[in-house]
Formats: structure tokens, C-alpha cells, sequence
């Protein structure tokens, strides 16, 4: 992935394509309505998936294979997802920064050490002089980039908010999510610069422990300007806001496929049927204790 097309490495043009951009040259100079394009495809066309991670063979979090996951026609979670997408920002000239994040952080575990924020990668742009919240690996939150100002950030049917945490430190800031819209509360994140390195740790800890919540779940996610998608386990949810939700049970392997490679534009064409089989067993089983230990939560 070393070879220049254009003054552009050679990854470039395939990763814009996979985001219907087939004339690269046609971007321009980098500009906010371009960034807000690049986003809203990102999302809407590359899913944040932990196909391989439920296979038990977890993906590298390297820039170079975040980017060949995406031209292979596959997603990932976070650290694939926004680390693949600074690379493109970064060539086609845009000033990104990556950050140390915390999913639901508290004010406790946000006062530890900047090296503690690891469990989400979070990206800001500047843009004429404005610095924008960009994630594109935050499941069904962001549509468009999100301008780092403290209030309300309303995209389509959801609704988001940033606020500063003051407490914690001045470059500290938290952004809510309404639970009943998506699958989780917060974010907390450091505008402190971050490597693709300083997430490593936690990946191979999220990719391998039993306990983590990649390995011990199936997550499948998109976002369009109209509605959220996701699969958890074997429920697949359509969530178009202000209480327009409906969640069906999938009844077999075919139809997990079937969804992840016609709604989620997936190419799982290298997962055989033997693996297919053992990964919907899996995810059928994790669905049903889930449901039976909601039904004893309720009673």
C-alpha cells in the first residue's frame, strides 16, 4: 500500500469509491461540505461489525489493515473504523486529530491519566479555524461531524449534546446520547493528541477476553440521515426516532447473512458455512440468555 496514483496512495481511490466517490479529483480542496459528505457515507455504507472477533480470529487495528478491511468490503469496530478514516482524511489534506475516549466514562474514570482514556478512538477536524467531533466507529450516533460546542446538536430524528468537564481538565469534554435512541450514554475524551499505538492494548483486550463485551456479544450498526440500523445478537432493530423502534428476532444464519451483506453492504463471501453455522449457534444463545435475564429483571 505504498505506491502513489495521482499524488494519492494507492488505497485511496477504492476506499473513496466504497463511499460512491468515483472521481477523487473531484473533491477539491478540503472543505466542510466535502468532510459532512465523507462522513455521512462513511456511516451509511461502512458498518462497525465484530464479525471476526465472534469467530474468535480478532483483526489488527494497524492503519494499513483498517484500510485493506475496507477495500476488502468490510467493516470493523472503533479502532478500525475512525483510524481508517483519519488516514483518508490526513492524504486528501484535512487537519485530524486523533484522542483517547471513554464509552460511558464517569467523572471517576475520566480523572484518571490521559493514557487511562483508551476504551473508544475519537477524532476532531479543524476546519477554518472550528473543531469538529468526526466518528464514524460510535455505532448509531454520528451521521455528520458534530462542531465541538458545548449545547444540543440535533441530526435528523436524534438528538446529541457536548458539555465541557471542567473538572476533569480544559481540554475534557463528554458527549450524552439519549439511551432510548442509542446503545449507550457517553463519551468522555481528551483533546490530548493520540497515536493509533496508545489503543493497542485495549483492542487486544476488547478482541480476546472473555469478558469483553465484543467477544461476549454480536454487534452489527449503520446510520443513515433518517433512522439507525443495528443488529445485537440475533435482534435486529430499525430505530427511527422519537419512539419509532421495531426489534425482530432472525431465525437462522441465512437471514443474518442475508441483512448484514443487503442493509449492511458487507462482503462476508470468505466466511464458509461451517463458520456461519458455529457463529449463529453462538449468537442465538447469547440472544436468548439476554432475553431471559431481561424477563427476570421485569418480574
Amino acid at each position: 500500500m505504498t505506491s502513489k496514483t495521482n499524488d494519492h496512495p494507492d488505497w485511496v481511490a477504492p476506499y473513496l469509491a466504497r463511499l460512491g466517490v468515483d472521481a477523487p479529483g473531484s473533491l477539491g480542496a478540503p472543505s466542510l461540505d466535502t468532510l459532512r459528505r465523507l462522513h455521512r457515507a462513511h456511516v451509511e455504507l461502512i458498518a462497525f461489525e465484530n464479525f471476526d472477533i465472534q469467530l474468535g480470529r480478532p483483526q489488527g487495528i494497524e492503519p494499513a489493515e483498517s484500510i485493506a478491511r475496507i477495500l476488502a468490503g468490510r467493516g470493523g469496530y472503533c479502532f478500525n473504523l475512525n483510524n481508517a478514516f483519519s488516514e483518508l482524511l490526513t492524504v486528501l489534506g484535512y487537519d485530524v486529530t486523533m484522542h483517547r475516549g471513554q464509552i460511558n466514562g464517569s467523572v471517576a474514570t475520566a480523572k484518571a491519566t490521559a493514557d487511562e482514556y483508551v476504551t473508544h478512538m475519537a477524532l476532531t477536524v479543524v476546519i477554518d479555524g472550528e473543531r469538529w467531533s468526526v466518528d464514524v466507529g460510535l455505532a448509531n450516533s454520528h451521521h455528520e461531524p458534530i462542531p465541538l460546542r458545548e449545547g444540543v446538536h440535533v441530526q435528523g430524528p436524534f438528538r446529541f449534546e457536548l458539555r465541557p468537564l471542567p473538572e476533569i481538565g480544559p481540554d475534557a469534554w463528554r458527549f450524552f446520547t439519549d439511551p432510548e435512541q442509542t446503545t449507550f450514554h457517553s463519551m468522555d475524551f481528551t483533546l490530548a493528541p493520540a497515536t493509533w499505538e496508545d489503543f493497542r492494548s485495549c483492542h487486544d483486550d476488547f478482541s480476546t477476553s472473555p469478558k469483553s463485551p465484543y467477544v461476549m456479544w454480536f454487534e452489527l450498526f449503520r446510520r443513515d440521515a433518517d433512522c439507525a440500523e443495528f443488529v445485537l445478537d440475533d435482534e435486529f432493530t430499525r430505530d427511527e426516532g422519537a419512539g419509532r423502534r421495531t426489534t425482530r428476532i432472525l431465525e437462522s444464519a441465512e437471514e443474518l447473512f442475508e441483512i448484514a451483506t443487503d442493509v449492511f453492504h458487507l462482503d462476508l463471501s470468505n466466511i464458509d458455512h461451517a463458520d456461519r453455522a458455529a457463529l449463529w449457534d453462538r449468537i442465538q444463545r447469547a440472544g436468548a440468555e439476554w432475553r431471559a435475564k431481561q424477563q427476570l429483571a421485569e418480574n
